[in-house]
C-alpha cells in the first residue's frame, strides 16, 4: 500500500537532485513490490517538471495536501 495520495504535497530530500523543492503526486501506481509516484513540479516561468519516483527510494517527504489543483483547462 502506498504511503503518499494523489494529491499530497511533498518535499524532495538531499537522496535527490531537486532537493528542497516542492512537488505534488499527480500519480500513483503500484509496479510489483514498489509505488511509483509521478509528481509535478511547478518551474517558474517555465510550467511543470513531471520527476517519477520509487517509494522504495525514499526522495521526498509529505507536506501537507494541496487544497487547489488546476486543470490544464482552467484560469487562474
Amino acid at each position: 500500500m502506498a504511503k503518499f495520495e494523489k494529491n499530497d504535497v511533498v518535499q524532495f530530500t538531499e537522496n535527490h537532485k531537486w532537493c528542497g523543492c516542492l512537488g505534488i503526486i499527480n500519480e500513483v501506481k503500484q509496479c510489483g513490490d514498489d509505488v511509483r509516484y509521478m509528481l509535478g513540479v511547478p518551474v517558474p516561468e517555465g510550467g511543470t517538471a513531471y520527476i517519477f519516483s520509487m517509494e522504495s527510494e525514499e526522495e521526498f517527504e509529505y507536506i501537507g495536501d494541496a487544497v487547489m489543483i488546476l486543470t490544464d483547462n482552467q484560469e487562474e
